[in-house]
Parts: structure tokens; C-alpha cells; sequence
């Protein structure tokens, strides 16, 4: 963790901190967990931790399980808590919270907060505690993460240009005769080497299986005209890219052409309304009113999802979220013809104060 990063890790618990003060809370409690990883990196510089414990006053701990000591102390800014041999037969990380707040003067009936879910021994401790639980989610933890601060744009670039780094050598390594795990396999080698700390989700699919909307990278050769479709989605120091093209492999018919070319007209009409103030779901709207002039079925899924762990925007049907500076999200439209083939394009996009900017650079249509 570099030193900005560090300040601004610091700079969120101490902000939390503040916040529960405010709300009247002794300590919260952020579970650990696949889904929250990337908050938990934010917050210490670690992605392992079974509980981050942070009190109102004093300092924070992070829990962890004796696996994920030795990683958790080369990386956390935050004192690391390893749990006992007996506790984690038990798995029992309650004496180790315990002891966090017991040194920051917490005892019986605290009010605490709470992100994530308790286990039923976790409850039992907490109500043997006669502790009143909050859920801090939505008003503490979810405005905290709305958007992406200015000097956190520096990592999300860095981070969309390893994901363009894969795209490239998808595009460069796809051709009739390869098979898509060997195009996996190449993505895989530039994302790390660019600098990627973990690929993540990652979809090579060809043929009639790019009109599954999700998928994995199996070893299926691709054939001439096939519609390759490329989802990748790399992360570093707790910011994560994902960037969507499909590819045509060899000579492609009208068919696949027109399919490619429809999608990138979807994702035009929406860069065009994109502004600070915007309504995400007139964005959804307007992406599936351009498929449906041209003759194509709404997908079925969201126009994009927000990025790096931040909780707005929904860029979903019905959805009342505004546009506002630091909103990171995808706008990924898709065709998907069964038997066939299929069509997404996903662009990254990033509002900043005086418009907005397309981080992934990759050409959307090669034909």
C-alpha cells in the first residue's frame, strides 16, 4: 500500500469513527468475506480478515484466522488479531472482538454497528452481551463508498489499462483453429504482467455459447465467423475493472456484423446522455429503446453495475440514482440469440467535474 492509499484508508476509519459517534454506537463490526473483500482492502490494506472491529474511540482491529495471519501482517496498516487454537477449532472469533473493544473501554450492553451477517454463535455472543445491534450498511458504509474520490481516479485508470492489456491479447491470440482456453490463458499472462493482482471473473466464449450472458473459458476451439465474446474483470490494491468485446474470428457474416454493430449503437446513445445529474435508469431506458429500433430484444440483465466496490449507481430499470462526480460504472448492453451467438460491449466510465471519461480504450468494433 502506497502512501496515499494508506492516508486514505486511515482517512475511512477515521471517518467512520465520526460517524458512529454521531449515531450514538460504541464500535461497529464489518464482516470479512469473498463479497466484501474489496471494502476490507480499502479500509486496511488487506483483502483477508474475518471481522474489522472499529470502535468509536481508540484503535481498530482486524480478526483473523490463523491461515491468513502471516499474509494479513505483511499488508494491514491495522493491528492484526489472530485468533486462539482453541477459538479456531471453535471458529470463534469472539474473544479476539472482545478484546478489541475491552481496550477501547467497551463493556457490557454496547450499542454496536453491524455490516454483513452474524454467525448464530456470533448472535449468542451478542446477545450474552445484552449488545443492541445497528445496521450501518446503508447510512454509514454506502455513502462512504457512493463514489470514487479524485485521488482514488489514478488507481482506477491504472487498473482499467491492465484490463485493456487483456483485451489486447484476447484480440491478438483469437483466430479459427484456437481454442478458448488458450485465449484465457494468454489474458491471464498480460493482465498479471501489466500488474493485475488477481484476474477475477474471466469469459472467453465462441461460437453459439457467446449468447451465454455469463460463462467460463473451456477449452472450445474456435471456428471460422465465430462471435467471440471476452468478459474480464482484473483488480490491484482493492479496485477492480471489467471490460466486455466480442470479436469476430476469421470472415463474419452479415448476421454477426449487424449484431456487433447494433450493440455499439446502444452503448453510443448512452455515452450521449451521460452528465452529472443524469438518472441511471433513463440510461437503462434509452440503451434498450436503441436495440428495440433496431429490431433486437432487451437483454436480460442491467445496463452496467458500479465498480471497485462503490454502492452507486443502479443502472437498472426504475432506478433513481443520479449521476454525480466519482460515480465508476459499466455500460454493457447485449444481444444474446440462442443457437447463435451473441453480442456485449462494456465500457468503463467515470463522471468527473466537467463531464465524463471513457477509461477503457479499447476499439469497441473491429471488423
Amino acid at each position: 500500500m502506497d502512501g496515499k492509499l494508506l492516508s486514505l484508508s486511515k482517512s475511512r476509519v477515521k471517518h467512520v469513527q465520526e460517524k458512529l459517534r454521531e449515531h450514538k454506537l460504541d464500535a461497529t463490526l464489518i464482516m470479512g468475506g469473498r463479497m466484501s473483500s474489496k471494502k476490507m482492502e480499502r479500509f486496511t490494506g488487506s483483502t483477508s480478515g474475518a471481522v474489522l472491529v472499529i470502535p468509536s474511540e481508540g484503535d481498530p482491529g482486524l480478526v483473523v484466522f490463523p491461515i491468513d495471519y502471516t499474509y494479513t501482517m505483511d499488508q494491514s496498516w491495522v493491528k492484526v488479531h489472530q485468533i486462539s487454537e482453541a477459538a479456531y477449532k471453535r471458529r470463534d472469533l469472539t474473544e479476539s472482538i472482545d478484546e478489541i473493544l475491552g481496550v477501547s473501554g467497551v463493556g457490557d450492553s454496547p450499542k454496536l454497528g453491524l455490516s454483513g451477517v452474524l454467525s448464530p454463535q456470533q448472535m449468542d455472543w451478542a446477545n450474552g452481551k445484552k449488545a443492541e445491534i445497528v445496521d450501518i450498511t446503508a447510512p454509514i458504509l454506502n455513502p462512504m463508498f457512493k463514489v470514487l474520490h479524485p485521488d482514488e481516479w489514478p488507481y482506477q485508470r491504472k487498473i482499467t489499462d491492465i484490463v485493456d492489456k487483456g483485451q489486447e491479447a484476447a484480440y491478438e491470440t483469437i483466430r479459427p483453429g484456437v481454442k478458448t482456453n488458450e485465449v484465457a490463458a494468454a489474458i491471464t499472462s498480460a493482465e498479471l504482467k501489466a500488474g493485475a493482482s488477481g484476474v477475477g471473473y474471466l469469459q472467453v466464449s465462441t461460437g453459439r455459447r457467446s449468447a451465454y450472458s455469463h460463462d467460463s473459458a473451456e477449452s472450445v476451439t474456435i471456428k471460422e465467423g465465430d462471435l467471440v465474446l471476452v468478459d474480464l474483470c482484473p483488480t490491484a490494491e482493492g479496485y477492480g475493472s471489467d471490460e466486455t468485446r466480442t470479436y469476430l474470428a476469421g470472415k463474419g457474416e452479415a448476421k454477426a456484423v449487424n449484431m456487433l454493430k447494433a450493440v455499439n449503437k446502444s452503448v453510443e446513445s448512452v455515452l450521449n446522455a451521460i452528465e452529472i445529474g443524469a438518472n441511471a435508469g433513463e440510461l437503462d431506458t434509452i440503451s434498450r429503446k436503441s436495440l428495440a429500433d433496431d429490431g433486437y430484444p432487451s437483454y436480460p440483465h442491467t445496463l452496467g453495475h458500479t465498480l471497485s466496490g462503490c454502492s452507486e449507481p443502479g443502472l437498472r430499470p426504475g432506478s433513481n440514482h443520479i449521476l454525480e462526480k466519482g460515480s465508476i460504472f459499466t455500460v454493457e448492453p447485449g444481444i444474446y440469440t440462442l443457437g447463435y451467438g451473441g453480442v456485449r460491449i462494456e465500457e468503463n466510465v467515470l463522471v468527473t467535474g466537467d463531464g465524463f471519461e471513457i477509461l477503457t480504450k479499447r476499439p469497441r468494433v473491429i471488423l
